[in-house]
């Protein structure tokens, strides 16, 4: 084991005192700098820099950042769930940390993938098969990891053949979950 402890405050987020989520900060009880490019191999989709030894991801819909003494999550409803996130959290990181002799991990990963990249390659047919209103509201839940790829219908057609290819492939290159193609 390698954190015993947090401590956490939550706050407003600094950009919009009316919002109706809450950010929190934890305080780590250890150094936890030495797991992290284990967890960048672990974590789906996130990017790792060990120049400064930040890792982030979007877990939920919540941004989150691990640094080695402290943690910070985004778009949390209240208290109680920034406790659970908290815990889910130190015992990723202890897992990681107990099993990493069996992980290779990695010093430099992902790049931010962004929704407008996602949109352009999607069919633009605001056909609302996927359950969203356009593709542009589509997009950005597949970069929050909030749907998959595969409920876009018609990109897996053989009409949008090239841009499903591109799109899976910019996809996979950042770690995200994406359908395996047939050849």
């Amino acid at each position: 084991m390698l954190l015993k402890n947090y401590s956490f405050e939550t706050v407003l987020p600094e950009c919009n005192p009316m919002a109706e989520t809450i950010n929190t900060v934890a305080l780590l009880s250890e150094d936890i700098g030495e797991v992290l490019p284990y967890l960048a191999s672990v974590i789906r989709a996130c990017t790792y820099d060990d120049n400064i030894k930040t890792l982030t991801f979007r877990r939920q819909g919540k941004g989150i950042a691990l640094y080695p003494r402290k943690i910070t999550v985004t778009r949390l409803r209240d208290r109680e769930e920034a406790k659970g996130v908290l815990d889910e959290l130190k015992a990723l990181i202890n897992n990681t940390y107990d099993n990493r002799q069996n992980i290779q991990p990695c010093y430099k990963k992902g790049g931010e993938l962004r929704y407008l990249d996602v949109f352009k390659l999607l069919p633009g047919t605001n056909c609302r098969e996927c359950g969203e209103m356009t593709c542009l509201a589509f997009a950005t839940k597949v970069v929050q990891q909030e749907v998959q790829i595969s409920r876009c219908s018609p990109l897996f057609s053989s009409r949008f053949e090239e841009k499903r290819k591109k799109l899976l492939e910019m996809l996979r290159a950042v770690g995200y979950e994406v359908p395996i193609e047939s050849t």
